[in-house]
């Protein structure tokens, strides 16, 4: 397999399909203007319209396969996709993105465009400045078109009181009403039970909470010219024709949520419903997603700040989940239970405190009341009957709202749901009871989902009603068992949630909008808990934990951020989030390798393999119904393996709690305590942890996280990928906030900050076509003939004649000329190289990086950068061994990747003088310096023909150096991308007699035996494993 470098590459496929740039889908075919008479009115007043008649349209393909299918009368007149440019799908770092035409400016309130400019870095430029925004200032104020005059007399104040000014106060620059934050007061009524002094209802009015109308946003939307171009308003069906698969058939792409079944099925009921008597406008339905979350403003203090965020999902995920495409909206800013209201229920129960379960019930009401406000009557109108809006277009249209999607953790989505927090039955989709939650991946489980599948239907209203009116009319207590016997069964609680007051009418089901939060269920979830169960496994034998520390900070660093340092003892567990949790799994397999005695040691890589598995094939950004089968399987494995796991180690270690969890358990008995007095509570707190002893603890199966990874199949079938409503961008958002608190006076900031809101609202501020960019500067030239003689490293044997060999098919090919015929007894390959390529001046040009761009398997343009100096120097192309018929990685005889290690990025100017010169003009070209790899087959999988089969690690291991095929040359143009290896940590290091002469990179004297190639590096480099599963791996 890549036991050499490659010899002939002219057996190479043609090089279009190794680099095939990502390309816009195709444009859809003009559409004739509406005739004049289709206008609001035109139909009789009386009866609506007739519905048109809708045909399946069908787009052309683009050239990786993909189409777009319409169930419509007519292709869409606005069509976002004509407006984006390759820059739109490029994830690459080196772009840029300060470029922007003078005509997107829009300067108002401000003077002029010096003042907007000044203005603009000062809201958007963040509290802390950086160097970056250092200079984008410098720029500012040095431009020659920057005059001090144009500044000088501003009142400032005045104007950023104007920026952030509500619709109805002066100063307004926005043609249609701006989306102005609002205050409402909201009273609730508050039943005391029959055994307190005064039974019965009183009402308790709750401070303002701060909210905007959703309508109002909408409208702002459809007013913003540089957004609308970006947004969908006829959903379709995206499609795929895979290559060598008959015309008449395709699969499905799931991605957007635009796409979704879910998106379209509302579409059809829009489109085929009855229309409003006498309109003819077109229909437009309006995808709303939600996400709401708690976050702390200060590292210290207590100031936080509840707000609720709305993204449209006619809008592209790849757009709206970047922060700096500012597209997320605040239109809440929710309220807790205020510290007075326990007084004023104190007042009427004779002194005593209410209970922890009267002030739960209260929070809960106090929320969807306040939910109730945002779902306010312009919001049914536009549910029911569309509200009508001229767009930025000039085109009136009726827009109907529908919620798709609600983004928030368990507690919260415990809260929205109406459902009692860790229940007998906790999954707000379905009522599997929690002793049944831990069969993962078993038939009966996911019969049980379809089957037990909680409705809003009457029975599920008449139980609510039924409960509160023993706690109102009755005046019995919240927690009675008169409402447990009500309520418990199905673990509701008794609350009018405010999605079904609003929305249950129409049909709404709201346990249909908690979908699964990938980052919250899974890894911070399920794999955080696996991986501390495994450190409480590791501390019962001596000198594990000491050495997972060790073998997590010799992990080398990937990509820009994909994965990066272990800089801390990873056992200490000091401040990670979900990404370091990320990379930690990601890196598992090589670190935990020998660790435990066998069996354990196979089934835990078994696991952590399954586990990497799962995590990359449910996060990708694009699916296929071929990629969801995979993760079908994978889930079903997963289940099995960790109820396996659960059964041998239960029994085999005896894991106790590790220091901090001895600790937390510590500090919550003594809040609980109320028998000793503050003094020795506090002496309590402070003995020594190991006084109280740690108690064992098992891996725990039955939790809803667990619960929720059978959910994700059919969730992405129906909603689209998981990274559309993960509460990732939702996390990423509370910058925001966190930022604008940093600006206001700290009294009354919620009011502060949405006035912050608006003013950065209204002020929002080279894609590569090559397959790599190596530098153009001549700056480090190396004379080839003392590069041989001073490095004395078998890297450099024969360094010119070799390159020369490697450098003759490659000027052939650029002249175009005939391969000349080698006959018997005549001049070889390495004499005419050798006679006809002159090296100018005898010398190599240096560099220190070199950028290799690639299509991603769900067709974005992205980056790597290799730096033979670091640990980001492995790349990774095709084999020439792998056979073109095969169309499966699982079927594979062969390996289809080449690995190797770049030790030098060099460009020559060469001379050519053999058959089919063109001239003694030098030519460039430009070249690395390989150390290559080869598949160590002795320590191949044993048990399938697959990687994926076997549940390992490819592991890979330099040849000897004295090997001619130990090291070569490579054209760069033929580089995938980089590759992520993770030294062997079981298999050891080499010695210094055995780790070469090589000094080009003095840290191979560290090399280890083996390394494996890390398949979950990032989503791309697993699609790669998965043969012809990528849309934009056009090579498979």
């Amino acid at each position: 397999v890549a036991e050499g470098r490659p010899r002939r590459e002219n057996r190479r496929r043609p090089l279009r399909y190794r680099h095939e740039q990502p390309a816009l889908l195709r444009s859809l075919p003009p559409v004739e203007s509406m005739q004049a008479g289709d206008v609001l009115g035109s139909a009789s007043a009386s009866q609506p319209p007739p519905c048109p008649v809708r045909d399946l349209l069908i787009s052309q393909r683009n050239k990786f396969g993909l189409f777009r299918q319409y169930h419509a009368a007519d292709f869409p007149s606005h069509d976002p996709e004509v407006e984006a440019q390759l820059s739109d799908i490029s994830n690459s770092t080196s772009n840029d993105q300060n470029s922007r035409s003078q005509s997107e400016y829009l300067f108002q309130p401000y003077p002029n465009k010096n003042a907007f400019l000044l203005g603009e870095w000062y809201w958007n430029g963040g509290t802390q400045k950086t160097k970056e925004c250092f200079k984008k200032l410098t720029n500012i104020i040095c431009d020659q078109s920057f005059d001090p005059a144009d500044i000088r007399d501003i009142s400032w104040d005045a104007l950023n009181d104007n920026l952030g000014a509500s619709s109805d106060s002066e100063g307004l620059w926005f043609d249609e009403p701006d989306a102005g934050w609002t205050q409402t007061s909201i009273t609730l009524p508050v039943p005391f039970h029959r055994n307190t002094p005064t039974p019965g209802v009183r009402s308790y009015t709750f401070p303002p909470f701060r909210h905007r109308s959703i309508v109002s946003v909408l409208k702002e939307k459809m007013a913003n010219a540089h957004d609308f171009k970006h947004f969908h308003l006829e959903p379709y069906e995206l499609r795929w024709r895979r290559k060598n698969m008959p015309e008449t058939e395709s699969t499905r792409v799931y991605g957007e949520m635009y796409t979704s079944p879910a998106f379209l099925e509302a579409q059809e009921e829009i489109q085929t419903a009855d229309g409003e008597p006498g309109c003819s406008l077109p229909r437009v339905l309006i995808g709303l997603m939600f996400g709401s979350d708690s976050t702390h403003l200060t590292s210290f203090g207590t100031a936080s700040l509840w707000p609720c965020y709305l993204y449209f999902g006619n809008e592209s995920k790849y757009r709206r989940c970047m922060p700096t495409c500012n597209l997320c909206n605040h239109i809440a800013f929710f309220r807790k239970v205020p510290p007075e209201f326990k007084d004023f229920v104190a007042s009427h129960s004779g002194g005593k405190n209410p209970s922890n379960a009267f002030m739960t019930h209260f929070q809960r009401e106090y929320f969807h009341a306040q939910w109730k406000e945002l779902l306010d009557e312009d919001f049914l109108e536009a549910y029911e009957h569309g509200v009508v809006i001229e767009c930025c277009d000039g085109k009136k249209r009726r827009f109907y709202l529908r919620i798709f999607s609600y983004s928030a953790d368990y507690p919260e989505k415990v809260l929205l749901s109406s459902i009692r927090n860790l229940g007998s039955c906790p999954c707000p989709r379905c009522l599997v009871p929690k002793d049944s939650i831990d069969k993962l991946g078993t038939k009966f489980d996911q019969r049980r989902r379809v089957t037990l599948a909680r409705k809003d239907n009457l029975q599920y209203r008449a139980r609510i009603s039924s409960a509160r009116d023993i706690i109102y009319k009755q005046n019995r207590t919240v927690d009675s068992n008169f409402v447990d016997h009500l309520l418990k069964p199905e673990s509701l609680v008794p609350i009018e949630n405010a999605f079904s007051a609003r929305l249950s009418s129409f049909g709404f089901n709201l346990f249909s909008i908690f979908l699964v939060d990938f980052l919250h269920e899974f890894e911070l979830g399920v794999w955080k808990k696996v991986f501390i169960h495994l450190l409480r496994i590791l501390q019962s034998i001596d000198g594990a934990t000491n050495t997972l520390d060790s073998r997590f900070r010799a992990v080398p660093t990937f990509g820009h951020d994909s994965i990066r340092r272990f800089t801390n003892n990873v056992s200490e567990l000091k401040k990670l989030g979900a990404r370091d949790y990320e990379n930690l799994l990601q890196c598992s397999i090589p670190v935990f390798e020998g660790l435990l005695p066998e069996p354990h040691n196979s089934d835990l890589l078994d696991v952590l393999f399954t586990l990497a598995h799962w995590h990359a094939i449910a996060k990708l950004r694009q699916h296929t119904e071929l990629s969801l089968q995979v993760l079908e399987s994978v889930t079903i494995r997963l289940g099995g393996l960790l109820r396996k796991f659960w059964d041998t180690t239960s029994e085999a270690f005896d894991a106790k709690e590790l220091n901090r969890e001895v600790a937390a358990r510590v500090r919550r008995s003594s809040k609980k305590s109320t028998s000793s007095s503050t003094s020795s509570s506090t002496q309590k707190a402070s003995e020594p942890t190991s006084a109280f002893g740690k108690q064992s603890k098992v891996l725990n199966l039955n939790t809803y996280k667990d619960h929720s990874l059978g959910d994700y199949v059919e969730m992405i079938r129906r909603n689209g990928t998981v990274d559309s409503y993960s509460t990732e961008a939702m996390e990423l958002e509370h910058r925001s906030p966190k930022s604008q608190y940093l600006r206001t006076s700290r009294k009354d900031f919620e009011s502060q900050i949405s006035r912050i809101e608006r003013r950065q609202a209204r002020i929002r501020p080279e894609l590569p076509t090559s397959n790599y960019h190596i530098g153009k500067t001549q700056n480090h030239a190396l004379d080839l003939g003392s590069l041989s003689r001073e490095s004395g490293s078998l890297a450099t044997k024969d360094f010119a004649t070799r390159l020369k060999e490697h450098l003759f098919p490659r000027i052939l090919k650029k002249l175009e000329a005939d391969t000349p015929s080698f006959e018997l007894g005549g001049p070889g390959l390495k004499e005419m190289a050798r006679d006809t390529v002159i090296i100018k001046n005898n010398r190599v040009f240096a560099h220190k990086l070199a950028r290799f761009y690639y299509t991603t398997y769900d067709v974005r343009r992205s980056e790597d950068v290799i730096n033979p100096r670091t640990s980001h120097c492995n790349i990774m192309l095709l084999s020439d061994f792998f056979s073109n018929a095969q169309n499966s990685l699982d079927t594979a005889t062969e390996h289809p990747f080449l690995y190797g290690r770049v030790i030098g990025i060099y460009h020559i100017n060469i001379v050519y003088i053999g058959p089919g010169m063109q001239g003694y003009e030098p030519m460039r070209f430009d070249f690395l310096h390989v150390r290559w790899f080869y598949i160590d087959k002795t320590q191949a999988p044993r048990r399938g023909a697959s990687a994926w089969e076997s549940l390992r690690l490819d592991l890979l291991s330099f040849p000897p150096t004295t090997n001619d095929d130990a090291f070569g040359f490579l054209d760069p143009a033929l580089v995938l991308r980089s590759c992520h290896l993770i030294p062997a940590f079981s298999c050891g290091k080499k010695g210094s007699e055995k780790a070469g002469h090589n000094i080009l990179r003095p840290r191979d004297g560290d090399d280890w035996n083996s390394y494996y190639v890390n398949r979950f590096a990032d989503r791309d480099m697993a699609m790669r494993y998965h043969w012809g599963l990528g849309i934009g791996h056009t090579y498979s």
